[in-house]
């Protein structure tokens, strides 16, 4: 019998090395799970198991056979319960579904497997994110937001406004608020399923589970299903920077025609909203290609082209630290009331909201439309999301840099488009439309990169020099080929650029500015790497993302091993992570909550009357953050969500001092593991501050006399920082070196805090 099995193991292992090396994975991992569940010997093929299960699984994935993958992972993990490369890539694919509630389970038991998998650790960080929007954190320590709405709910309450709905509870803040006011029924909407679970611990843990949490949308709550009666008074604060982008408008309209009493009221009453024409350096080079500057540097052709950011309703950025002017004067867009219903149906409508006439103040150039609102909490209650220190930004809707003159009149219109508010403007003098070239809407990625005139630079002087090296094939895959073409435009030798991507928007654009250079039939799009046909003289591989990170693509680094020949020019040489200690007050707010911002106005009843900044005032306060038994407890369940590192930063975001000198962490190795101690030496304890987070960016080496820097605000990457906590504080109080860690791993790294 035995003899039997082992024959069946071994035709069944015989059979899977086959498929596989045919390229059949789905029947190579059928043969290896005969082979693993039966055989003693399942160890000696995991690592090859693994391999064709990943494969097996993106092969799945492209099919949309996702009930296949968690069926495949499942069995697989039964046999291999401890792999962590099948647990990190089983919550990929719990990620990419939307389930990162799932998806957080496996990394975690990844990480407990190998702490330094660092796949892991970044989609545990992703994990997180999907979970728990990163604007959650920035909003519950936003006192004044917080103090506003506890108020209005307060006074309503002891209006007689006693049973109460709040929709889209979150953490349950509002409702905590509500049920402290003395409101006799609680109820609180939520659909996503971490901040139910947020909010449950929260109502547990401060004595309010008398408030009936409900775990669906707005939209699908029902009397009496849900909530036994109509209640007096709704409280929602489900706004974005556009005012309307959470679809505030049609949760409002079922909430009064299926929840609110017909003599209840919407907390907040309404809302007012503000434009004006701008002119922003900041956001003009965000939103547009500067060209002059472009081609002071580049010898390619793009005269005939102009390229705006192909977001299709508006930005939002926070301006409090950027030099912003107002071309127009400041006008109100348009008024909504939250307790109109006949208003809001207006609203929920696509189309024109309003049209006004304004003039130019001065002459300038017009960078784009700005809007903001005033919240109207109640008759006298109201928050501003253009104060710089609200948790809501300005929503940008950026236009093509358009010179103006002192008293020419624009046309702004607002309206709402799928359900999103969008503005715009028109002019009707003539030179607002002088400019005839073809214009291009494509992502940030290659606005920020042809904005980075000192990069374009250094691309453009390696492109034409590389010490007189012949380069016939060349391939490109930053988010324009400006290596590549300059290349060919300037060494004759060089007669084919393979160039990717999978927008055809740009590619029409790369194809128009090779045949206005002159450049014709030299330039090929591919879309995999498999279509080059021969061997590569030098490849420029772009593997930053915008965002502040190395991109996780190893198909580049495949490239080149495989298709460069022995002798040909891989750029960049080196790439280093560098580092530099920070002390900033906005950057800790960004990464997780504390509770001191959550606050009560007052124990027992009594409302403290928090506009005031009276020294009494801001002594009682003070009071009430330090007495724990005044305090909701809410950090600790929604700081499990937090992540330490902040992506995407520049100038305009945070305020920061310096405190140490830059250091290299790290050289990047995408082939290899490495491990190295930075020592920042012994930080002086002396003054009013001390570190508390890490500030990092790339240095590029392109070549020994070509390098580049990410750090500066407009280089075609934003920066990252690592939040550092009290062990770092802990190790400057005790006058020791301040030694970090620098776990990396193919590009990924994981920084810690050497506690010695």
């Amino acid at each position: 019998m035995q003899a039997e099995v082992n024959g069946i193991l071994e035709e069944s292992l015989q059979k899977a090395r086959e498929y596989d090396r045919n390229g059949n994975v789905g029947k190579a991992f059928a043969y290896y799970i005969i082979f693993a569940e039966l055989s003693a010997r399942r160890s000696e093929i995991e690592e090859t198991f693994t391999d064709v299960l990943c494969e097996w699984g993106m092969q799945l994935a492209k099919e949309n056979k996702f009930s296949d993958i968690v069926n495949c992972y499942k069995v697989s993990l039964s046999i291999y319960p401890n792999n962590p490369r099948m647990l990190n890539n089983f919550a990929a694919h719990l990620l990419r579904n939307n389930d990162p509630i799932r998806a957080i389970e496996y990394l975690k038991r990844a990480l407990k497997v190998d702490v330094n998998f660092l796949p892991a650790e970044r989609n545990l960080q992703n994990a997180y994110s999907m979970a728990v929007d990163r604007w959650h954190f920035t909003m519950l320590n936003d006192k004044q937001r917080n103090n506003a709405f506890e108020k209005a709910i307060r006074k309503r309450v002891s209006q007689g406004y006693d049973t109460v709905l709040d929709v889209g509870t979150g953490t349950g803040l509002l409702s905590l608020y509500a049920k402290d006011a003395g409101a006799t029924k609680v109820y609180a909407c939520e659909c996503s399923e971490a901040m139910m679970l947020i909010a449950k611990e929260v109502f547990e843990s401060n004595n309010a589970t008398d408030i009936k949490l409900i775990p669906k949308l707005s939209f699908d709550l029902k009397v009496p299903a849900d909530i036994p009666e109509r209640v007096k008074l709704i409280v929602t604060e489900t706004f974005d920077a556009g005012l309307f982008g959470e679809l505030v408008i049609p949760s409002m309209i079922n909430v009064h025609m299926n929840i609110l009493d017909l003599n209840g009221m919407v907390i907040p009453m309404g809302a007012t909203v503000y434009t004006a024409a701008i002119e922003c350096e900041y956001i003009r080079y965000r939103s547009s290609v500067v060209f002059d500057k472009v081609k002071y540097h580049c010898p390619l052709n793009f005269d005939n082209v102009s390229i705006l950011s192909d977001d299709e309703y508006y930005d939002t950025e926070n301006l409090e630290k950027v030099q912003i002017n107002y071309v127009t004067e400041p006008h109100v867009l348009f008024n909504v009331n939250f307790n109109n219903l006949l208003e809001l149906y207006e609203f929920c409508k696509d189309g024109i909201k309003q049209m006004l006439q304004t003039k130019c103040r001065y002459d300038g150039i017009i960078d784009g439309l700005v809007t903001w609102f005033k919240l109207h909490l109640d008759e006298e209650i109201m928050l501003d999301s253009s104060d710089g220190k609200s948790c809501w930004q300005f929503a940008v809707f950026p236009t093509m840099p358009t010179v103006c003159r002192e008293g020419d009149v624009l046309t702004i219109k607002a309206e709402t488009l799928k359900g999103k508010l969008k503005c715009s403007y028109s002019a009707g003098n003539a030179r607002f439309n002088e400019n005839c070239t073809t214009l291009y809407h494509l992502p940030k990625e290659v606005i920020a990169f042809l904005n980075d005139f000192d990069y374009v630079k250094l691309l453009t002087e390696i492109g034409r020099s590389q010490e007189n090296r012949k380069m016939k094939y060349i391939l490109d895959t930053s988010p324009f080929p400006i290596y590549g073409l300059t290349r060919l435009k300037e060494c004759k030798d060089s007669e084919i650029l393979y160039y990717k991507t999978d927008n055809p928007t740009l590619r029409v654009l790369i194809e128009q500015i090779a045949r206005d250079s002159g450049l014709q039939g030299k330039v090929q799009m591919i879309s995999n790497y498999e279509e080059i046909p021969c061997f590569l003289d030098s490849i420029f591989i772009h593997n930053f993302d915008i965002k502040g990170e190395l991109k996780d693509d190893q198909d580049s680094y495949e490239i080149s091993r495989n298709l460069l020949k022995t002798n040909g020019v891989l750029l960049p040489e080196k790439i280093f992570l560098m580092g530099q200690l920070v002390y900033s007050e906005d950057l800790p707010n960004m990464v997780y909550v504390q509770d001191a911002n959550l606050q009560r106005s007052c124990s027992f009843g009594t409302s403290i009357d928090t506009s005031s900044d009276s020294e009494d005032d801001l002594h009682v306060r003070d009071n009430i953050a330090n007495n724990k038994s005044t305090n909701y407890i809410i950090a600790e369940y929604i700081n499990k969500y937090k992540i330490n590192q902040i992506f995407d930063l520049n100038s305009s975001l945070y305020s920061c001092e310096i405190m140490s000198e830059t250091q290299i962490l790290a050289e990047i190795n995408e082939t290899e593991t490495t491990e190295t101690i930075v020592n920042f030496g012994e930080i002086s304890n002396k003054g009013k501050i001390l570190p508390n987070a890490l500030i990092c960016w790339y240095k590029v080496q392109l070549s020994p006399y070509h390098v580049h820097d990410t750090k500066k605000n407009d280089s075609f990457m934003n920066h990252t920082a690592i939040v550092l906590e009290d062990k770092l504080r802990d190790i400057i109080l005790r006058d020791k070196e301040v030694k970090i860690k620098v776990h990396q791993m193919k590009g990924l790294v994981k920084i810690t805090i050497l506690n010695l």
